[in-house]
């Protein structure tokens, strides 16, 4: 077992338990996934026990794992070619999130006593820093840039981790520097609180929780489950728990942590909320939040617009105000905290009329979107125009959920096809047009291919229209089949080029 070692003065750290963390297994060790956090694993349990100590291995056969294969032979780390038979040669299983509870492999393990682990929870066990971790459908990535820049400006020394990419950020626990002294911001998404038996943070966050990932965790119920997981274990509760009451389940984890111990700071619309939010005002890059605070009124400049948005503020300010950090320096941090690219991200080039990109790709999600865009949209009597391509699995009703989502909040829906694993454009986009047709709405077209649907898109747009380009973000990594190389496609720069073609001018901002 590991207790927490860290700086006594860290601020919040006085507010949080000191639980002791379970121990790492011992190895071997057969690592699932070659992906960012399956290396990310290979290399910290290289470091803990030496190549000969690892096993690898991965599902997939196309040229990147082929490339990765190659690269750990050369150091020595073996790849199991069948990796039930590997089982007889190991002790624990590391899994990558995107590894289900459900693999033949996995369950086997559990069959013979070998404890499994998401890579999650391995880099939690090795890690001596206080966690505070984010969980929700929908908002995660805005309200970890939330709370790190709280935590940076109270002086707790932050590293974003977890499910995240990009600059300056540790896209995996297990690659968090050994020699860190400070709180640990991690976007968990519910694939690793699933995989994780005994991860429990010393704070978290829960932003939402509405229909999604279904087709993974089979039903809404155990998908409620792994969310619920962060906060409580059996008796055990997080210590500082920021928690949005605008959903029941939000109300009901409210009352399961304040049993167990835990302290829960309440957030959202609802009149009875620690942190209440009662008002939001937003033009294309801000928004304007009208808070109370513990009967306190507070009103904050943001540069994210939108009541979701609104919502994640308000859950920073909640997590701060929990583990009392200073509330002056928490509102300035709030204030100048910038969006996440590719959450709606305009893009000028000095055209009439507005485009976003959005990464909303959940139904709920997909409603606040367009509902900001309807918003921004209606005062010049402009339209909205939406481009969807859905991303990632999901069941046939959630597709059509999508579909309906998109149709009712825009007055015309041009659907495409959009894959992150090089699955046929086509898997999903009867479902998704099935439910945009059975829903009421503005016009619908489909236009398979991604960036002639945002060019169509962008075609049909008057002056005080809106286009709000939908599904991705800011991924740029495009799977065009399941054996080749990874393309890039940045809906952001995409955008641009089109409107170019268009004779738009980009301006200076």
């Amino acid at each position: 077992m590991s207790t927490l070692g860290v700086d006594a003065g860290l601020p919040g750290r006085e507010w949080v338990s000191e639980s002791p963390r379970p121990a790492v297994p011992e190895g071997p060790y057969l690592v699932m996934g070659t992906g960012n956090a399956g290396l990310a694993a290979v290399e910290a349990l290289v470091e803990r026990s030496g190549p000969s100590s690892v096993l690898v291995c991965d599902d997939s056969s196309g040229d990147e794992v082929r490339s990765r294969r190659r690269s750990l032979a050369r150091r020595g780390i073996a790849f199991a070619d069948d990796p039930a038979r590997a089982l007889e040669e190991v002790r624990a299983v590391i899994k990558s999130p995107g590894i289900r509870m459900a693999h033949p492999v996995v369950t086997a393990a559990a069959d013979r006593g070998i404890p499994v682990l998401d890579e999650l929870e391995l880099g939690w066990r090795m890690s001596s820093q206080p966690t505070a971790a984010v969980t929700g459908t929908d908002g995660k990535s805005t309200t970890c840039e939330l709370v790190t820049s709280v935590f940076r400006a109270a002086g707790g020394n932050p590293l974003l981790t977890g499910n995240v990419e990009g600059f300056r950020r540790c896209p995996a626990l297990t690659r968090v520097p050994r020699d860190h002294n400070g709180w640990l911001v991690a976007e968990v998404s519910s694939y690793q609180a699933e995989g994780s038996p005994e991860f429990l943070p010393e704070a978290a966050v829960l932003t939402n929780l509405s229909l999604a990932h279904l087709g993974w965790h089979g039903s809404m119920a155990r998908y409620v489950a792994a969310k619920r997981r962060l906060c409580v274990r059996g008796e055990r509760a997080v210590s500082v728990a920021a928690l949005n009451i605008d959903d029941d389940f939000g109300r009901r984890l409210t009352a399961e942590v304040g049993e167990r111990g835990g302290h829960a700071v309440t957030y959202g619309f609802e009149a009875e909320a620690d942190v209440r939010i009662r008002d939001c005002r937003s033009t294309l890059r801000t928004g304007t939040v009208e808070l109370e605070a513990f009967g306190d009124p507070i009103e904050i400049e943001t540069r994210l617009p939108g009541g979701y948005n609104a919502a994640n503020v308000a859950a920073a300010l909640a997590i701060s105000e929990g583990l009392r950090l200073p509330r002056e320096a928490t509102l300035e941090a709030l204030a100048r905290t910038p969006g996440v690219p590719g959450r709606f991200d305009p893009v000028d080039q000095g055209q009439p009329f507005d485009v976003v990109v959005d990464f909303a790709h959940t139904p709920a999600g997909i409603e606040q979107s367009l509902g900001l865009a309807r918003q921004l949209a209606s005062p010049r009597q402009g339209r909205v125009i939406a481009v969807m391509g859905k991303v990632g699995p999901g069941t046939r009703p959630y597709q059509e959920a999508v579909g309906r989502a998109c149709r009712e909040g825009s007055d015309h829906l041009v659907i495409c096809g959009s894959s992150l694993r090089g699955e046929p454009q086509l898997i999903e986009v009867p479902g998704v047009l099935a439910g945009a047709r059975a829903a009421e709405g503005g016009e619908v077209e489909v236009v398979l291919d991604r960036r002639k649907a945002i060019a169509t898109g962008l075609s049909l747009a008057r002056p005080g229209d809106l286009v709000a380009i939908l599904g991705r973000g800011g991924r740029r990594r495009m799977m065009y089949d399941t054996k080749g190389p990874p393309g890039t496609f940045d809906d952001r720069e995409v955008a641009g080029e089109l409107l170019a073609e268009l004779g738009y001018v980009a301006t200076q901002r």
